[in-house]
This record gives structure tokens, sequence and C-alpha cells, in this order.
């Protein structure tokens, strides 16, 4: 019985029972449905840091720019520090932008900060003592 089996993968299967198993298409006859931009890859930027205001005010704004997700401690680590952190995320899918802002909306709920969305796929994560207002 194993011996039938073996010989039918061998000769191929449906082959004897008469069903006709079409060729595999060339690349060629092959649309591709989700085309994939390929843009040249970027280094991120190192961080920002300055201080705002008036010298007796230490606040420090970082702006990040993560490949991945395994960068999201740095940037916990800036907010545990009491930094701004402006987050561009365009050099993330949309798997690990989600990931990063769950991550972070923990980090920033901890600290009683706010996060806000300023444009496509940038965030500012504010702390506690620092106001982000928007111009109406």
């Amino acid at each position: 019985m194993f011996e039938d089996f073996m010989k039918k993968l061998r000769k191929g299967i449906g082959s004897d029972e008469g069903t006709d198993i079409p060729e595999f298409p060339t690349y060629e006859e092959v649309t591709p449905m989700n085309v994939e931009r390929h843009e040249e890859i970027r280094k991120p930027a190192a961080p920002i840091v300055t201080n705002a205001g008036d010298s007796e005010s230490n606040i420090e704004l970082r702006v990040v720019r993560p490949s991945s997700f395994d960068e999201v401690s740095e940037i916990a680590d800036y907010l545990l520090d009491g930094c701004t952190v402006v987050l561009n995320m365009e050099m993330l899918d949309n798997v690990q932008t989600v990931r990063m802002l769950d991550f972070l909306n923990g980090v920033t709920y901890s600290n009683d900060g706010e996060i806000k969305n300023v444009a496509k796929s940038t965030y500012i994560i504010t702390p506690h003592n620092v106001d982000v207002s928007e111009d109406d």
C-alpha cells in the first residue's frame, strides 16, 4: 500500500486518475498583486537635543525616526527621563507602527503625559509638564 502511494507521488499526483493539472505560470505571465515600493534605505537621524525657553527650564526635545521596533526601549527611556519626543514613523510598516504606539502609549500614560498625532506618521509625545496647543 505504501509502495503504491510512493509510486503515485513519483508519477505525479492525479496523473493516473485522468485529471488535468495546469502548468505553473511563468514569472512573465503573473501580474503582481501588490507592488512594493523600493525606496532608498536611509539611516535614521540622530536625536536632536534642544533646550527650550529660558535658562531655568531644562526641557529636552528628542526627534527620533526608528527603523524597527527594537528601538522602542530607547524611546521609552527618553520619555521616562522627561524628554519631549517627536516620533517620525515613516520607516516602519503598519504592524511595527501599531506595536510601537501601543508600547509608547503605556509609557506615556504611566508618566501622565500626552501623545498627539501631528502629521500622517509623526507624533509628539510630551511629559506631564509640557502642553502642546493646536492652531485653530
